[in-house]
């Protein structure tokens, strides 16, 4: 079920001194609907939540992601508008489970991310768990073939679906996808920690030919991350990005379904989203697992916010 957004929400400061500079988000925000949705040629940003946290319940977390979209909206709302980029920013409201019912969910949602990449929309989908993943990416695997996976993430989510799909199984789920209907399974990771895999997951990374770079490797060298990761961007002309919010360090964003020890820097995921942005391939986006009833001082919103704000 969509619901559409309450327009309340993209409030925030006024600056008129300052006129059509002193702009932030809340005063540019479009509502969008699927009823009539039209092709659009300019550039843009097209907001959807999945309010689900049923992944995360399946898989034994913490629960609460359901609840961040609109809260990740809020901590948008009062952000600067930058108009070197020139883009149109659209809500399309959020997708809510009835009950339990991912499975459900998930169709439409595969639907609503198809439908908007077909008519040349950007999504940006705000989890919700990371089950929000394989709904996103059945999505675009209906427009597009060859598409290069990449997850800035803790967790490989390489887990195999026991009874049913949840957050940690969505990657895994991408693979036999690729695999039934003959296609290849690119999949890159940054920010892995061994710490949260256990070698069985490793060993599954291995076997299906995942590129991964550890968080210390970050650590150490940020640079080389960023070389392999343009080294990976070269091989594709579509791009499927992805970050769960649990890649940062637990000082950063405590406000997560499974909070990091050892994690990355703000400046450090920025740096990896940058090279992806730069490449111009990136046809979908989505930001999961931020759990607002861990967050303190709206830190983890305060930094998903900052991340969506450079698209």
């Amino acid at each position: 079920m969509i619901e559409l957004v309450d327009k309340n929400i993209w409030t925030g400061r006024f600056d008129d001194e300052d006129g059509e500079l002193g702009s932030r988000w809340h005063q540019k925000m479009q509502i969008g609907n699927f009823g009539n949705l039209q092709p659009i040629n300019e550039p843009n940003i097209a907001l959807l939540g999945f309010c689900s946290d049923e992944g995360v319940r399946r898989n034994k977390g913490r629960t609460g992601a359901a609840k961040a979209p609109n809260l990740i909206r809020k901590s948008l709302a009062n952000l600067p508008y930058n108009f070197d980029t020139k883009k149109s920013l659209f809500d399309f409201g959020n997708i809510v489970l009835d009950g339990q019912n991912l499975e459900k969910a998930r169709k439409e949602q595969s639907e609503c991310v198809s439908e908007l990449i077909r008519n040349n929309y950007f999504p940006i989908v705000l989890g919700g768990g990371h089950e929000t993943a394989f709904g996103d990416f059945l999505g675009i695997a209906q427009q597009f073939d060859n598409i290069g996976i990449i997850n800035i993430d803790a967790h490989f989510d390489l887990r195999i679906p026991v009874e049913h799909s949840t957050s940690g199984t969505p990657f895994f789920e991408m693979a036999n996808h690729c695999q039934t209907h003959g296609k290849e399974f690119h999949y890159f990771v940054a920010g892995i920690q061994p710490t949260g895999n256990t070698s069985a997951l490793f060993d599954r990374a291995e076997k299906l030919g995942t590129e991964v770079i550890l968080a210390d490797e970050i650590h150490i060298d940020l640079n080389f991350a960023l070389r392999k990761l343009e080294d990976f961007i070269q091989k594709f002309d579509v791009l499927y990005l992805s970050l769960d919010l649990d890649v940062l360090d637990a000082a950063f964003a405590p406000g997560v379904s499974a909070p990091c020890t050892n994690g990355l820097s703000v400046f450090q995921v920025k740096s990896l989203l940058k090279t992806a942005i730069q490449s111009g391939k990136i046809k979908l986006f989505d930001m999961v697992e931020y759990n607002p009833e861990y967050d303190i001082d709206d830190r983890t919103a305060k930094a998903a916010a900052h991340f969506i704000s450079i698209f």
